[in-house]
């Protein structure tokens, strides 16, 4: 009996330990998020599956993404592009014609 109680409760804590630290990849990026020199310009995103999407402010259809290494990637035509998450801030860096251009999360 002693076995078969030791052996319940390893097994439940194993699963609590694995349940907490099973956060899906890439749900920092989850949210509406705001350029911080431009307000006007911001977007949404969503989980579509295993991807992401990216929805701007016009609700026009959205951009795919996906979670590789850390950042968000677009995949366009020819070229593609990242976005990146800093945790400390709690903002995305995306590139931009003169630099990097810094959304912060609407709360």
């Amino acid at each position: 009996m002693k076995a078969l109680i030791l052996r319940f409760t390893t097994i439940c804590l194993l699963a609590a330990a694995a349940l907490t630290g099973c956060r899906s990849s890439g749900s920092e990026f989850l949210g509406r998020w705001v350029n911080t020199k431009n307000p006007s310009e911001s977007f949404r995103i969503v989980r579509n599956g295993d991807e992401f999407l990216i929805v701007g402010s016009d609700q026009k259809p959205g951009v795919g993404a996906i979670y590789r290494a850390g950042t968000l990637e677009v995949q366009g035509g020819i070229l593609s592009t990242n976005l990146t998450y800093v945790r400390q801030t709690d903002t995305i860096l995306t590139p931009g014609f003169f630099g990097q251009v810094e959304f912060k999360r609407l709360k």
